[in-house]
């Protein structure tokens, strides 16, 4: 239902306006300056939060409205290449939306984005899926312009991957129209607000691009190497990915074995000192593992996964998991820890799980600080054992990597999630028509 414009000021209201402002003007100015800076910014907070567009309960009656993807398209992380798969699978579902790229002001600009993105529409009604998190939901839509008056169907679609509520994120549900969530496990803990709106799983569409080829050369590894490969972003918590799990299980597994070689790709390392002492002290002597520090292009992220022969993800928690589920896509065989968000697409058939028990979180790169909250530890010798049998087996790799891809096919393919989608979108009613309200 479409919101009323704001009432004019009454003349008693002017009246108070005035006096409050006489009032003001009476205070000696070096004291307005102390009060202005203490009180200024909480009341231009606050003044902005109230300015920000309410949500829309209906979606728009004009078919022609726009439909927005919002996020961080310009942006290599995880979060970006969620914005960006999300809009192909709407594309694939036979949508039109536009992209909104919204990385310079939120995240770094590392990449050229292949998605055409243009500047937010300035519609009075539309329906906006904002691919980033509760923190930023608020800024978001200031910054896309949705103020008060205009009436927007606004989605909410967001990543988390510890098992409880995200404290403070409650704050943009006032914001939001329903929420969507990359996994029955990020839903669970989003559920656990009582003000949480309406919540629905959309997993991350996975559709790798055609022609995508390995390129072995070009990240100078030799042909006869069996390629492990690792990943970690120093910003989404070095913890939480646990590189550190995978070197020790490859050097328990491999020693110096120069047959065998580990690419650990990481991120933002310059960022951390502490995850840069850590990698490298765990790598010491190591003469078969790699370091490879770098942001990629989306088609050099594509082949250096497949250019890989395994991929392990050691992690303590995944929202989703979205390399690992790449990686499937692509006919590679993936070991990853048997919890959180990857197992609604990984079972004992599609992947090499490894066993885990919980432990608390405890995070010393500071990006989780939750200590109620748990993750997973995953087992060493499981996780050494699952290494020794891929490298020793061709016939074991090739069957994992044909069923994985095979799973990921079925359940993960942009049609099928982006028509999943399309269909959430047209259970949400339009807007009654006033005419025949009237």
């Amino acid at each position: 239902m479409q919101e009323a414009p704001p009432a004019p000021l009454t003349r008693l209201r002017m009246s108070m306006l005035r006096a409050a402002r006489s009032l003001w003007a009476r205070i000696p100015e070096s004291w307005r300056y102390r009060m202005w800076t203490i009180v200024g910014p909480r009341w231009q907070s606050a003044y902005a939060r109230s300015m920000i567009a309410r949500p829309a309960q209906y979606r728009p009656s004009n078919p022609e409205a726009p439909l927005v993807v919002a996020g961080l398209f310009s942006t290599a992380n995880g979060i970006g290449e969620a914005a960006r798969t999300t809009y192909r699978a709407l594309q694939a579902a036979g949508l039109n939306p536009i992209a909104v790229d919204l990385s310079e002001p939120f995240a770094p600009v590392d990449l050229t984005s292949e998605i055409p993105c243009q500047q937010m529409p300035d519609d009075q009604e539309g329906t906006l899926i904002l691919q980033l998190n509760g923190p930023e939901t608020m800024s978001a839509m200031q910054h896309l312009g949705l103020e008060r008056g205009r009436n927007w169907y606004t989605i909410g679609y967001w990543a988390w991957e510890l098992p409880t509520f995200p404290t403070g994120w409650e704050k943009a549900f006032r914001y939001l129209s329903e929420l969507w969530t990359i996994s029955t496990f990020t839903a669970d803990a989003l559920r656990k607000h009582p003000d949480a709106p309406d919540i629905h799983v959309f997993g991350h569409a996975v559709a790798p691009p055609k022609g995508v080829r390995p390129a072995r050369m070009k990240f100078g590894w030799k042909k006869d190497q069996l390629i492990f490969l690792t990943m970690a972003d120093s910003m989404s918590s070095f913890e939480r990915k646990n590189p550190i799990a995978t070197i020790r299980a490859f050097r328990a597994a491999f020693g110096e074995d120069p047959s065998k070689r580990l690419i650990v790709k990481t991120r933002n390392l310059a960022r951390s000192e502490t995850a840069m002492t850590n990698l490298t002290t765990a790598i010491h002597g190591a003469q078969n593992i790699e370091i490879l520090d770098t942001s990629l292009s989306e088609k050099d992220q594509w082949a250096l996964l497949k250019s890989c022969d395994v991929l392990v993800s050691l992690h303590r928690s995944e929202g989703f998991g979205l390399g690992l589920a790449e990686t499937m896509a692509l006919g590679k065989p993936v070991i990853c820890t048997d919890w959180s968000g990857n197992m609604d697409f990984t079972n004992e058939t599609s992947a090499a799980l490894v066993r885990s028990s919980l432990i608390p979180c405890e995070d010393e790169y500071g990006v989780y600080g939750d200590t109620s909250a748990y993750w997973a530890d995953p087992d060493h010798e499981d996780a050494v054992g699952h290494m020794r049998r891929l490298a020793e087996d061709t016939e074991a790799r090739r069957k994992l990597a044909a069923t994985g891809k095979a799973h990921i096919e079925k359940l993960a393919s942009a049609s099928r999630t982006g028509q999943r989608m399309s269909d959430r979108l047209d259970e949400v009613p339009n807007a009654p028509d006033p005419a025949e309200e009237g």
